[in-house]
């Protein structure tokens, strides 16, 4: 039998130190993980939902404004789509249509996270409302928004965010007590 002589060199597997820092990432990258999904719970991410929509509003405006183009927004259960107005040409009547390359718009933002509730839009009525793609909020060249109130309930918190002719939003937050028995 021909037997081998190990020197050091030679030796296979993983030393103290190698075991410990790779011991030492890992709980590194655990503890990083953990912070961060703490922070983005259910009630974090319904404000982070809510003040981005108070910005588009704001962008909307300005958008409006730079343009200048007529915007609509149209707001439904699951979220908001924008749409812009092209004038009437010759013999042809204007009409709305999705904004192209859009990046205001989300039209699941509020899905599964909300119940919304717009709760008025100022001059509009439901008798108004038809099924013709119409948005029942304007953002005007003049810097003209249509005022609205809009109840987003979570499960964490209520917000009421406010809309003035201006384009200046409020938002009212109320959280959610949840009675223990």
């Amino acid at each position: 039998m021909h037997q081998k002589n190990l020197n050091k060199n030679d030796a296979r597997g993983f030393t103290l130190l190698e075991v410990l820092v790779v011991l030492i990432i890992i709980a590194i990258i655990t503890a990083v993980s953990i912070l961060a999904f703490g922070q983005f719970g259910r009630g974090r991410r319904e404000k982070i939902i809510v003040q981005q929509f108070m910005r588009t509003i704001d962008v909307a405006q300005q958008q409006a404004i730079l343009m200048p183009s007529v915007l609509g927004l149209g707001i439904s259960p699951a979220g908001y789509q924008f749409y812009q107005y092209e004038l009437p040409q010759a013999q042809k009547p204007g009409h709305w249509y999705a904004l192209r390359d859009d990046v205001l718009s989300n039209t699941r933002a509020f899905k599964s996270v909300f119940h919304t509730t717009v709760k008025s839009i100022a001059t509009y009525s439901n008798a108004q409302k038809s099924h013709d793609m119409k948005p029942e909020i304007l953002f005007l060249p003049s810097g003209y928004v249509t005022p609205f109130v809009m109840e987003l309930s979570g499960v964490s918190h209520n917000y009421r965010v406010t809309v003035t002719n201006n384009g200046s939003v409020t938002l009212k937050t109320e959280e959610i007590v949840k009675n223990k028995k």
